[in-house]
């Protein structure tokens, strides 16, 4: 027996119905600041980036094929693997105390400090001679974190999650200042994850 159908053929979804969340990773957990009072060069606010994305990808999923030859005919067959994924970039409008831009920018200089030119070079605990001898502490889980998209309903209720795991800033894009142009400025990112998943809700 068919199962019926609980909501109607013509609902679709729509492009702008969704959230993106972006939780810290734990080497910038420190330095998290929620007051907009306590904004300084050594903080950054979470929250910043969450409510100002107005664009971002779901990966193509992809199993690919193999082509084995048999009789002077081709077959095809599963590969049963998975290529890496693509980066994703993310859009976003940069609010008016660049506090989404500076988040992003201050995760990027954790990675490679633009003065020292290493890993989290503000971390007191790591003398600086250490960063001459290998391994270096470099360990990925403090500085990859789990990024997540809620799709939603006509209602705005969460429908689906895509997480992206061991996620981290790969790029920041530039900003072009422009005396001929009075809109809102408008940046991206990108980063590069290892796995995604996707969940009903």
């Amino acid at each position: 027996m068919v199962d019926k159908v609980t909501q109607s053929q013509l609902n679709k979804n729509r492009l702008d119905k969704f959230l993106l969340v972006i939780n810290l990773p734990p080497v910038m957990r420190d330095i998290n600041n929620q007051s907009l009072k306590g904004r300084s060069n050594n903080s950054v606010n979470e929250n910043s980036v969450q409510f100002s994305v107005f664009g971002s990808v779901i990966p193509e999923i992809s199993v690919p094929e193999v082509a084995a030859g048999y009789s002077g005919q081709t077959y095809k067959l599963s590969s049963h693997s998975r290529p890496p994924y693509n980066n994703i970039t993310v859009n976003f409008t940069i609010d008016n105390r660049f506090n989404n831009y500076w988040a992003i920018y201050k995760w990027l200089d954790i990675l490679n400090n633009e003065k020292e030119s290493f890993y989290n070079s503000d971390d007191p605990t790591i003398p600086p001679v250490e960063y001459t001898k290998l391994p270096v502490k470099l360990s990925p889980s403090q500085y990859q974190t789990d990024l997540t998209i809620f799709g939603k309903d006509e209602f705005d209720v969460n429908v689906i999650k895509f997480t992206y795991t061991k996620a981290f800033p790969v790029l920041l894009n530039g900003i072009d200042y422009n005396y001929r142009e009075p809109g809102e400025i408008e940046s991206s990112f990108s980063f590069a994850f290892s796995q995604f998943f996707a969940e009903l809700l």
